[in-house]
């Protein structure tokens, strides 16, 4: 779905642990470059195609995969992609780079993910795991907070740790869009802060905190990785999250 010039949703579904869901990766493109923010999880590379093709944006015209942090849903489908892409650039923050290429394991396989797969068979158990350690892969250039990317109608990134340690946002300033991974979700309609069930307490703390960052930008629309798009006002809404971190 377009929701802006040359600015449009990519509605993918995935199973990960067992269970089916939807995820929202961002795609941007002007006449020289395509970005794709986020790629979701093995197996999404036709649903990808697919979509793209409905936005008139040839698959083999992607350039480049900002990611936004190291969580599976994020990075698995990636491989796929350059496997039939393999001159796409991939792009990372630093902190988040060591895990994404597969040097760290990645936070979230820990022991709260093992509970949330106990109820899968051995063999699902282990597809899942298979899945999370084989999803690896090169990170070309590295985003701090701040970088502005002249291309797609301009793009500000913004480093927003606490789902992650390298999380990032960006912010489209042609379409006053802010593309937030899973520092924010949607839920019921309503726009919320990182999902605090998978966060240790000092984790979702820095989470909270680093939506300050966003109130220094103009924002009509906001795309949740979980969730999808928000328009109800959004900068309202992102100053009541905010006041929960003073």
């Amino acid at each position: 779905m377009e929701i802006a010039n040359e600015i449009g949703i990519l509605q993918l579904t995935i199973n990960v642990t067992g269970t089916e869901s939807t995820i929202y990766p961002t795609l941007m493109w002007d006449e020289d470059t395509v970005i794709l923010v986020d790629a979701g999880a093995p197996g999404s590379l036709n649903q990808i195609k697919k979509i793209m093709e409905d936005l008139d944006v040839p698959f083999e015209r992607l350039d480049q995969i900002i990611i936004t942090h190291q969580d599976i849903d994020h990075i698995g489908g990636i491989r796929g992609i350059l496997d039939e892409l393999p001159e796409v650039e991939v792009f990372a923050h630093e902190a988040d780079k060591p895990y994404i290429q597969g040097e760290k394991k990645l936070i979230r396989l820990n022991s709260n993910f093992m509970e949330r797969i106990s109820d899968l068979s051995d063999e699902d158990k282990e597809k899942v795991l298979h899945m999370f350690e084989n999803a690896s892969v090169d990170v070309n250039r590295t985003l701090a907070d701040g970088d502005k990317l002249e291309c797609c109608g301009g793009i500000t990134v913004i480093h927003t740790p606490g789902h992650t340690p390298g999380h990032l946002c960006l912010y489209h300033q042609l379409s006053k869009t802010l593309i937030v991974g899973d520092a924010m979700n949607v839920v019921d309609g309503q726009l919320t802060g990182s999902n605090p069930q998978i966060l240790n307490k000092k984790d979702l703390e820095t989470a909270l905190n680093s939506l300050k960052k966003f109130t220094e930008f103009d924002v009509e629309n906001v795309i949740t990785y979980h969730g999808g798009l928000f328009i109800n006002n959004p900068n309202e809404r992102i100053k009541e999250l905010r006041k929960r971190a003073d």
